[in-house]
Order: C-alpha cells, then structure tokens, then sequence
C-alpha cells in the first residue's frame, strides 16, 4: 500500500534505530488540498495530496537532544512537524511543445497566452514570431537560446524576451507508453478510454484502412510486419495499435481516437498531407485524439490539432495549417521541427482526456 510504502522510505531515511518512531501510518492521510485557502481536506479516496505528521516527542520516547541550551538546563525539547504533498501536471504538458531534445521554430509563427515551448536542451527560433504576454519558451540555460543576431529585438521577435524562462523538466509520459498501451486495453486503468464500451481487442487482417473498417468503441490490434495505412475519411472512437510504421493518407481525420505503434522507426507515423487529430469544436471536451509512436512522427504539410495530443519517443517533425492548432501537446523523446506560418492557439480547456504523469511539489 502507500502508506507501507512511505513507511520503507521513511526508514531508509529516518531509521528507528536511530530516531526512534517518528511516524507510523495513522499519520499519513490522503486528500485534497486548497492552495489559495492553504486547507488539507481529509478524502481516503483520494490520491491528490498526502499530509504527513512526524514526531520527536518525549511522549514517543524520542525527544530531540540539545547542545548549547544544556547551559541553561533545556536537555531537549519536542519537534512535530506537518508537511503536504501535492500532485500537479505542469502546464507546459498540457498544451505546448515539450521534447528531451532541441526544439526548433521557424519564421511568421504566433504563440497566444498559455502555450508553452519547453526544451531539455535548448531552443532554436528565426524570427517574425509573435509571442503573446503568457507565453513560455524555457530550457535549461537560456544563453543556449538560437536566434539570429538580434532575434530577442521586438521587431524581430515580438514578446520573446519576456516568455523565456529557464527549467528542466523529467518528462515522465515517455517512460509511459508500454503502461499507456496496455492502460487502454483495460477498463479499470486510468489510460482506458470513455469512448471504449468493448475491451476484447479486434483483429485487423488488412494493411490499408479505411474508416468503414472500424466500429466506433472498439480496440483493434495489428501484428502487421510492413505499415498500415489509413485511408483519407473521419475514423471515431476507436483505439488501434499496432506493430508496423502507420501512413495516415490525404484528408485522414481522427476524433476520440488512440492511435499506437510499436513501430521504432523514424517515420514510424508519416502523413503527407492533410492530417486533423480532434474535432474542430472550440475546446469543448471530447473529440480529442491521441498518437503514441515508439518511434518518430512526421506530418509533411497541413497538420491540424484540435484538442488532441502527439507522444514520440523519437523526433515530431511537423508544418501545420495557418490556423490549425487549437490546443496541442506535443512530446518527444527526440526532437520537435516545427516550420513556419502558422498561429498556436491555447484552449485552457478540453484537454482533460490526454495522457499525462503526475508530478509532486511540496505545498506547504
């Protein structure tokens, strides 16, 4: 359980034969924390936050020793002391452009309130780019950031300056994809999806699909050795995973849809043109769909992304319509070329069914 677990954490760290018990598993409750009220609700149900309690007391028979308060007769004093842990998904997983490598943007492109850019090694931009007041473009070390000479001006980057910010994130999703891909062929794990109503997997015979192939709530596999190829038309409520590199052909639109290949392969998931992952809904919930390569995605030209998700552990290479990003998060293991022209716009909202791993931050 977690509580064991914290139990064996704690004596790793704070052995009982050392500090005595400093704290057993009544003192380790689970609920929901308030940040703007700062208020722990105690919710057994819940693995929001955890407040722990630990003790050195005389009535424990651990009470904290003293060295200079002996000279005025204080042998030790009691310490207890409340701290609470908080789970959070970082902004920039949830609508943004994250990868372990660089992240690289071209030229004419703009960024609204909210989108992120996160790079564990650094970002390259050219210039023309509109970065509006809210915007992030963060790495480790922001003097590794590339642009032309003068890129940081106004004129050749409005708003840039102010949005960068310097971190570096565990990407954890990417260590996820084997639980993501067996999650959705589970309808008790967290990664199954709403849309799903029969989790007995279908088999695929085919190499090329088309949308009357696929009946909506169904889980269908592939042990296809070449590719898999969709066919243009709107494939709906569907999970398919796969073996091979996939080819998604002109016009292919995916709506309340996971996508998986197993496939290692750098184009392991290649459009040439025309790809649309969600509905065009204006960041209403649902109609979102996922991708998740082992390998590499390339969209040549047209991407559209409407609520929806792209997961690679390898390189996302990608030119998108002018106005065809709508709430986008897009993670790789390798690197994100993104071209030029295009408007990145933040929802805020509708993206609560895209994969994601909780992080932990001391709250109070």
């Amino acid at each position: 359980t977690s509580r064991a677990t914290a139990m064996q954490i704690l004596q790793a760290n704070m052995p009982a034969s050392v500090y005595g018990e400093v704290l057993d598993e009544e003192a380790i409750q689970f609920g929901e924390y308030d940040r703007a009220t700062k208020t722990f609700t105690v919710d057994e149900d819940s693995r929001d936050a955890v407040l722990v309690e630990t003790r050195r007391v005389s009535d424990n028979g651990n009470p904290v020793g003293t060295f200079l308060l002996h000279l005025v007769g204080v042998n030790q004093w009691d310490v207890a002391r409340q701290s609470v842990f908080e789970t959070f998904f970082p902004t920039c997983l949830k609508e943004g452009f994250v990868a372990k490598g660089v992240v690289d943007i071209q030229s004419n492109n703009s960024y609204f309130n909210g989108f992120c850019i996160h790079s564990n090694s650094h970002v390259e931009i050219n210039q023309n780019n509109f970065f509006e007041a809210g915007t992030i473009v963060s790495m480790p070390d922001t003097d590794d950031l590339v642009v032309p000479n003068n890129g940081l001006d106004e004129e050749k980057n409005e708003g840039l300056a102010n949005a960068l910010r310097e971190g570096r994130w565990f990407i954890k999703i990417l260590d996820r994809l084997d639980l993501i891909r067996q999650g959705v062929q589970d309808r008790d794990s967290r990664y199954a999806q709403s849309y799903t109503t029969n989790f007995t997997p279908l088999t695929l015979t085919g190499t090329t699909v088309s949308p009357s192939n696929f009946t909506a709530g169904r889980i269908y596999k592939s042990s296809c050795s070449n590719r898999l190829t969709f066919n243009g038309g709107i494939y709906k409520g569907i999970v398919v995973i796969a073996d091979c590199k996939m080819i998604f052909k002109n016009g292919a639109e995916f709506q309340d849809s996971v996508i998986i290949t197993r496939s290692t392969d750098a184009k392991a998931m290649s459009a040439p043109n025309n790809l649309v992952l969600g509905a065009k809904d204006n960041c209403a919930e649902g109609g979102g769909a996922i991708l998740v390569s082992y390998g590499g995605v390339e969209v040549a030209s047209s991407l559209e992304m409407h609520g929806s998700q792209i997961i690679a552990a390898d390189n996302v290479e990608f030119t998108a319509n002018a106005d065809g990003i709508r709430g986008a998060s897009i993670v790789a293991g390798g690197r994100i070329d993104g071209t030029s022209n295009m408007n990145f716009a933040f929802c805020g909202g509708g993206m609560a069914h895209i994969f994601m791993a909780e992080y932990f931050r001391l709250a109070g």
